[in-house]
């Protein structure tokens, strides 16, 4: 199917909603189809004016400062009202981290779709898509401020060359992350601004740099020869696959509910197009996910991958990773009743979602309550037996301030910018 953009004149911001305060034009972007029809995208803000918009801020804005109220108390009392321990270090806070910067790296990958290769029929999830990975990726580094335990020395982490060792997958990261806060920005002011020419030379330096970002955050696992169930050369590979299919989840999701919200016509057509890609990221997932576990079985080390696969985390890793995460979604992605429907397409986006959050899970708890084989068929005492991880209270509480924030945040953006666009179809008729 052939598509045309043109610039055919201006219409006023709150075109369609009713809206007489905001009175600045914008452009007004016409999709013609070879079949007959047009499309006329408006972005304009998202007029909430119901109760329940209201009560919706106060419940995120009210479960945000209980977050950061219980955020205060771990840094006074300190890590020990986590539920990690000497022998599981990491936590909560790492997992939902790198499930973060997933989600946000995935989710500017896909918005190049339209701004850098030209497929203008997903134009209405693009804008929306940048918007969403700045905020995704705010919460991925509060979480990790949870973990720090010295938060205000956070700068620490950005003094490259000077107080940090260079040949530290952490300290490359650094320099990753920090750059892509800086061209995400960049990225969505550009834009805003409608300069096509900077947008596409933005946007093409923006996926490289998503693309390394999760690529450099599975690196972090991937370089770790210490821990036998995370060492190996396809984990950088394996995580920006990962990366895709969770964004492009969580993006469907995103963008089917804020139309759903906004009660505004949307196209179906054009996810039913990303439901597919979405059915190609799963399977190239699970083929990651498998060569991955298959070489660990196989080596000599193979105690901790049997473990996760036979241990007290199999049905995490069986229901909620492999059959949750692959199996459902592609199951829906691929039955000829469910794959161009709506609530097929939102259940296989949910479900490769959760799948990826425990996958993050079953990589980081398992993989580090195993202990290491510092002396192989030795007794090694406490370091040999293999350690637990209880979700604390204050734990939870802290994870769900963390996305109650950045469900505030993006509530926010939808009400004061010009994020969601109008959409008319009106028949084919000759343009003045």
């Amino acid at each position: 199917m052939i598509l045309k953009v043109m610039f055919v004149g201006y219409f006023p911001q709150g075109y369609g909603l009713g809206s007489e305060r905001n009175s600045r034009p914008r452009r007004r972007f016409i999709i013609l189809r070879s079949e007959g029809r047009r499309m006329k995208l408006i972005y304009t803000p998202v007029e909430f004016r119901s109760r329940n918009y209201i009560i919706l801020l106060i419940i995120l804005a009210c479960l945000s400062i209980i977050g950061f109220i219980f955020f205060v108390m771990s840094y006074i009392e300190g890590h020990h009202v986590f539920g990690i321990s000497n022998r599981v270090p990491w936590g909560m806070s790492i997992v939902i981290t790198i499930f973060l910067i997933g989600l946000s790296a995935g989710s500017l990958i896909i918005s190049s779709l339209t701004y850098v290769f030209g497929k203008e029929e997903y134009r209405l999830i693009s804008r929306i898509a940048v918007f969403l990975a700045i905020v995704l990726i705010f919460g991925a580094m509060v979480g990790i401020s949870l973990d720090l335990g010295r938060p205000e020395k956070m700068w620490r982490l950005f003094m490259f060359f000077i107080l940090n060792n260079m040949r530290s997958m952490f300290a490359l990261n650094g320099i990753l992350y920090g750059g892509y806060f800086v061209i995400s920005f960049f990225y969505l002011g550009s834009i805003f601004a409608e300069r096509a020419g900077w947008t596409k030379k933005i946007g093409i330096l923006a996926m490289i740099w998503a693309a390394l970002v999760h690529m450099g955050t599975g690196a972090i696992f991937g370089f770790i020869e210490a821990r036998p169930i995370f060492f190996s050369p396809i984990k950088p590979f394996e995580f920006l696959v990962a990366a895709m299919a969770s964004g492009l989840g969580l993006l469907i999701i995103v963008v089917v509910s804020a139309f759903h919200f906004a009660s505004r016509p949307f196209k179906k057509e054009p996810l039913f197009s990303l439901g597919k890609l979405l059915l190609g990221f799963t399977i190239t997932l699970f083929v990651f996910v498998s060569i991955d576990k298959l070489t660990h079985l196989y080596s000599p080390y193979r105690e901790p991958t049997l473990w996760l696969l036979t241990g007290p985390f199999t049905w995490l890793f069986w229901i909620f990773q492999v059959g949750c995460g692959y199996f459902l979604p592609i199951l829906l992605l691929s039955h000829p009743r469910t794959r161009n429907t709506i609530s097929g397409l939102m259940i296989a986006s949910f479900s490769v979602v959760i799948g990826i959050f425990f996958e993050r899970f079953n990589l980081v708890i398992p993989g580090t309550a195993h202990p290491m084989p510092f002396y192989p068929g030795k007794i090694e005492g406490m370091w040999g037996l293999t350690g637990s991880y209880t979700l604390t209270f204050i734990e939870l509480l802290m994870c769900l301030g963390i996305f109650s924030m950045m469900g505030l945040f993006f509530i926010l953006g939808l009400r004061y910018l010009e994020l969601l666009p109008f959409i008319e179809k009106r028949k084919n008729t000759e343009d003045k």
